[in-house]
């Protein structure tokens, strides 16, 4: 973190704490994980009253950014991002890796919450429970795009072949978070937390590199193979065309399906 960083939080908090809805200020993103550059944003979590959470989630002011008189750096700005302690007790027992994720190394900046550190610790926890469960589905999503690829290959699809490339390495990364009890952090601190995981196979990161840029058939097929292998699992003991179905086909079932797939 540099002074100009410091500074701008400390404007930041100074500007907030006094406000009677906001109960905690917390410092996210690059900054708390240990990533940031010097032109580098400010991430913030406002921790607020549940009335104040609910009248800006009804005027869609959960997300705002503020950059005058705040941020005194080139193309400096806060990002903030607005939540209840309801809404964090919902991601700590429903949430995904990224929700959870956001709230990993977080900094209390000011707070009028006893426990907090104690729900950020809760809320960041690796879902030991599902790890087993994790494995089996996230390899049957690495096996469905090797085979989303080849039949690309077959068809001549750019576009398909892009997209299984980029959910093949999806998933294998997952698999290594999931062996090195690590939350998926979303896909832009992705390669960056893989890469400082412990267990994975030998040369990994260099082999996702060269998929990316250099993919083939036989070049997918060895990968996957070689990722299945160190997590053993025999491809031929996964039904993954019913876990695909189960967890992609359908998974407008429960609830509204994401976004891609409206």
């Amino acid at each position: 973190m540099n002074r100009h960083h410091e500074e701008s939080i400390d404007k930041f908090v100074a500007l907030y704490k006094d406000d009677p809805a906001v109960l905690a200020i917390l410092l996210g993103g690059s900054l708390a994980h240990g990533f940031a550059k010097p032109e580098s944003d400010v991430d913030i979590m406002l921790i607020v009253e549940e009335s104040d959470f609910q009248r800006r989630k009804n005027e869609n002011e959960l997300a705002f950014s503020v950059r005058e008189n705040i941020c005194n750096y080139p193309g400096g700005y806060i990002d903030c991002k607005v939540v209840s302690l309801s809404f964090m007790n919902t991601i700590m027992v429903n949430g995904s890796d990224a929700a959870r994720y956001a709230f990993q190394d977080s900094k209390v900046l000011w707070s009028r919450i006893d426990n907090l550190l104690e729900l950020v610790s809760l809320i960041t926890r690796f879902p030991i429970q599902d790890q087993e469960r994790r494995r089996t589905r996230f390899a049957s999503q690495v096996l469905a795009w090797k085979w989303f690829y080849s039949e690309a290959v077959k068809k001549d699809n750019l576009y398909l072949k892009y997209l299984a490339i980029q959910k093949i390495t999806l998933f294998a990364c997952r698999l290594i978070l999931n062996e090195n009890q690590l939350l998926y952090p979303y896909h832009k601190w992705l390669l960056r937390v893989v890469g400082n995981a412990s267990r994975k196979p030998i040369d990994f990161d260099k082999s996702i590199e060269h998929l990316l840029a250099h993919h083939t058939l036989d070049g997918v097929n060895a990968f996957c193979e070689q990722v299945l292998r160190f997590v053993e699992l025999d491809p031929s003991s996964l039904d993954w065309p019913n876990q695909f179905l189960h967890d992609s086909e359908w998974n407008w079932i429960a609830h509204e399906p994401p976004i891609d797939d409206l």
